[in-house]
């Protein structure tokens, strides 16, 4: 049986996510009997940076539903801090020429996502510009019909069509087309990025670096012998960079496989979704009248969860009242269904076997507050306490449909 995610937004106190699930996290159905028994739990709190080992107040808020610690040469075992920006650390100070690389590396990525946001900030600007003209002539129209709008099967009529009606056809051709280059934009720039990540994995020749190995090997059997991972909101683009630098993501997903709970909050819960989105104060790439600030794409996340693309700090970066924000959301996004999260929303990913057939099941499981999903008419859907979510390859779907 898979292990459960446990989705939260940003919950302001890491005790209370713990307090709120001290059942689950004290039960087990992991594959491996002595991870089952042990019910060890695994910190990641590298997005926290150089206050990645300040978790002292997790560790006791884990002892105090009642796990068990088990002490070696003055460490706890059984509830570890993965470590990873620390081990990071320990390569950059003993491979100081393949850091050197590598940091080289990534100054070339931060150089070609200034040259995506340079493009992305012009299609974005051209798209709303687009969507004001258009607006001048039909006062009513919303984003959403703009972009629903079928023009090859409109055209079947062409000839009929008055001159407004031609503008409308026309100008809802050329939207949808800048839409559409807004998002292959962001798809160049993830295979970009992604090419350049290769080269330095195969030109550095890292994989056979005997302190990268050792490091990585150790990472690898903390993740894979513990029951519950916690991964932690912060710096997304740090925690991101140091899990990746040590190809962490199939280890991760076989941890899930064999039965490991996830509980992750903001960074945590965007580095398992297929895209990573950051909030910047700086960021405004949509922007409103309501001078909110906005979201920015980062790059491609581990994809243990996919259907759903999680806004987490949803009430404080996206203006949630403004249709138009919500319908751009979700067309730019349209691959997976869009849900903020705030504070205290919880998203339960349980995936299990019926009649030979793997489902997955998608649950809202906050009892203060639910999920914001956003439709692509511009209205958000509030989710009450044990609401599923209806997206293929879950059963309600099979049921609905």
């Amino acid at each position: 049986m898979k292990g459960y995610i446990v989705f939260n937004g940003n919950i302001q106190f890491e005790a209370d996510f713990i307090d709120k699930f001290r059942n689950l996290i004290l039960s087990s159905h992991h594959s491996d009997p002595i991870v089952k028994d042990s019910k060890k739990v695994l910190l990641i709190t590298a997005a926290w940076q150089k206050r990645e080992f300040q978790e002292s107040h997790v560790k006791q808020a884990l002892y105090n539903i009642g796990l068990q610690p088990k002490f070696k040469d003055g460490f706890d075992q059984n509830i570890q801090n993965l470590s990873v920006y620390h081990d990071f650390n320990i390569f950059k100070k003993e491979e100081d020429k393949l850091h050197a690389f590598y940091h080289s590396k990534q100054k070339l990525i931060q150089k070609v996502k200034e040259f995506y946001r340079e493009k992305n900030s012009g299609l974005i600007s051209i798209f709303q510009k687009q969507i004001k003209n258009l607006k001048k002539t039909f006062r009513q129209l919303t984003l959403h019909q703009i972009l629903s709008y079928n023009p090859k099967k409109n055209n079947e009529n062409f000839t009929d069509y008055n001159q407004f009606q031609l503008l409308y056809h026309y100008a809802c051709l050329d939207i949808q087309n800048t839409m559409t280059q807004i998002k292959e934009n962001d798809s160049l720039m993830t295979n970009v990025c992604k090419e350049i990540d290769d080269y330095f994995f195969i030109n550095s020749n890292i994989s056979k670096n005997e302190t990268y190995i050792a490091l990585r090997e150790r990472l690898k059997e903390r993740i894979l012998s513990s029951n519950t991972i916690f991964i932690f909101g912060g710096h997304v683009a740090v925690l991101y960079n140091r899990l990746n630098f040590f190809k962490l993501k199939d280890t991760f997903a076989e941890a899930l496989n064999r039965g490991t709970n996830f509980y992750t909050v903001s960074a945590g819960s965007l580095s398992l979704c297929e895209n990573i989105i950051v909030f910047d104060d700086n960021s405004k790439e949509w922007e409103t009248n309501s001078n909110m600030f906005d979201f920015e794409y980062f790059d491609l996340g581990f994809s243990l969860v996919k259907k759903v693309q999680i806004f987490p700090h949803c009430k404080d970066y996206i203006n949630m009242k403004d249709p138009e924000t919500i319908s751009y959301t979700s067309h730019r996004f349209d691959k997976n269904l869009c849900v903020g999260m705030d504070q205290n929303s919880f998203l339960l990913l349980e995936t299990y076997e019926e009649n030979g057939k793997e489902y997955e099941k998608f649950t809202s499981i906050g009892k203060e507050e639910g999920l914001y999903l956003f439709n692509k008419d511009g209205s958000i859907h509030t989710t009450k306490y044990g609401e599923e979510l209806v997206l293929p390859g879950t059963k309600i779907y099979e049921k609905m449909n």
